[in-house]
């Protein structure tokens, strides 16, 4: 991935450590291994800040929103190779899903516009508690001078990131009310064009390709690359405001980036080559079950998909829009921290370290 995350356990201050364990009560790995007081005080609805800001700890990506060429062969890609579900297809772009099927990581397919270079339009993260939060949530995004503030359905916010990006930040559990396009038509998730929106996206599904049974079977994001002009700036919101656990950082010179991690989903920020730049994110890993090096090097060239290693718990590969997925096993951004120290390349035994 070209950037490594280092481990600050036994570091932190006392803001980083309630953030933390924000985070670390909403994952079932992370639960066992911390006091049961904690756990509990842990899952309170938000947290306080040492700014006095309130923090909202994201668990999933509900989605990425990606564009494609053609978007019901990329979506047959994504259900073939990582064991995705088809949960919501209207003919013209689609949700898949993958992991808990309670509470989702997913994406978003939608064919490109005329010019459009592909790209992962927006990021959707999973809140929980959302609902009963909702009223706080605006109000802090407000206090802090979040740009572009607006509801994304009745169950969602839409918002700039400090760099511009766009997020969304939604309920993480699987519901009705979450489809591409939603917004609009769920403005009250109950009303009758949102039921028909949703409806609308059912009827295609048994119709599309199912996967083969011989690729992987996703389980979370293993990390998404965010370039910002800004780092330092972005990764003050994503920790503060979202809750997010830094586990990797630096910050001097062109390469600088920071490695936050949520739920079992890591987050990397890395500088653009032009402050002027925009944001943008075209790559991302995906966390496999029973990773095994060496049978995912053999299934990636059986599908001419061209691996290239990425530490010895990962493969890189270009789908078929150009974006750069990586294969992983789980732990691959805690061995970037604490081995590689910010880069595959600078792994004990090189890219297969």
């Amino acid at each position: 991935m070209g950037g490594n995350l280092q481990n600050f356990e036994g570091k932190t201050d006392r803001r980083q450590m309630l953030q933390a364990l924000g985070l670390i009560a909403t994952t079932a790995v992370a639960v066992s291994s911390i006091p049961k007081i904690a756990v509990a005080f842990a899952a309170s609805a938000a947290q306080n800040t040492a700014g006095g800001g309130r923090a909202f700890p994201v668990t999933t990506v509900n989605h990425l929103a990606l564009g494609a060429a053609n978007y019901a062969k990329s979506r047959d890609f994504y259900v073939d190779l990582f064991g995705m579900r088809l949960a919501w297809d209207d003919g013209n772009q689609c949700a898949l899903e993958f992991g808990s099927l309670t509470s989702p990581n997913g994406m978003y397919i939608r064919p490109l516009r005329p010019g459009e270079k592909p790209t992962v339009g927006h990021i959707a993260f999973g809140i929980p508690n959302f609902m009963s939060q909702k009223a706080a949530m605006k109000a802090e995004l407000e206090r802090r001078g979040v740009k572009n503030i607006r509801p994304d359905g009745e169950r969602g916010w839409s918002c700039d990131d400090p760099a511009g990006y766009l997020l969304n930040i939604w309920v993480p559990e699987k519901d009705k009310a979450m489809f591409p396009g939603a917004a609009g038509p769920c403005a009250v998730a109950a009303s009758e064009k949102c039921i028909a929106a949703w409806e609308a996206g059912q009827k295609n599904l048994d119709a599309a390709p199912k996967a083969s049974g011989k690729g992987f079977q996703a389980t979370s994001y293993s990390f998404i690359v965010l370039n910002v002009p800004d780092i330092s700036k972005e990764r003050d919101f994503y920790r503060d405001l979202l809750g997010m656990k830094i586990i990797y950082e630096e910050s001097e010179g062109p390469e600088g980036e920071f490695f936050l991690r949520f739920g079992q989903n890591t987050l990397c920020l890395r500088k653009t080559s032009s402050p002027a730049d925009k944001p943008y994110c075209n790559q991302f890993g995906l966390t496999i079950q029973n990773y095994n090096p060496n049978a995912v090097e053999t299934e990636l060239r059986r599908r001419g998909l061209k691996p290239k290693p990425d530490s010895k718990l990962s493969w890189s590969v270009v789908d078929l829009d150009g974006y750069q997925i990586d294969v992983s096993g789980t732990g691959f951004g805690d061995h970037l921290a604490n081995d590689c120290h910010g880069s595959s390349a600078t792994c004990p035994g090189g890219p297969t370290g």
